[in-house]
């Protein structure tokens, strides 16, 4: 009797484990539904947080080292490209903004630095280090 009971044990074990991944996701679903096993964690639906950064420090370069005859639509949208940047960061580390709102000027431009600002305070460097 013994011996049927370890034979049924190897085959179960053999019929699970080659779909182990399928079983414990199903039981990881199962176990949600009936609140056994804590929810999943939300997944980030914006790009990562370190193409972000790089994309900033790439644009606040080309900003920054921008010739004084280059035209005013082209540094416009570097702006307009950059507070995008900014902006897809906040959300993404939940920082208030009012890039989006503000017209454009000294106020607009105020923003922009205290949203730098915030966003190297929580982490995310902007500045280009040697």
């Amino acid at each position: 009797m013994v011996k049927v009971g370890v034979i049924l044990a190897i085959l179960a074990v053999l019929w699970v484990l080659p779909d182990w991944g399928a079983y414990r996701a199903r039981a990881r679903r199962v176990g949600r539904s009936l609140r056994l096993v804590e929810p999943e964690p939300p997944r980030p639906t914006g790009p990562p947080i370190e193409r972000l950064a790089a994309d900033a420090r790439r644009i606040r370069a080309e900003i920054r080292r921008a010739p004084s005859g280059m035209p005013v639509a082209k540094m416009r949208g570097w702006l307009e490209a950059y507070d995008d940047v900014l902006v897809t960061a906040c959300r993404t580390l939940e920082l208030e903004q009012r890039l989006g709102v503000l017209p454009a000027g000294p106020e607009h431009d105020l923003e922009r630095e205290r949203v730098e600002r915030m966003l190297e305070k929580n982490g995310l460097p902007l500045r280009l280090t040697a």
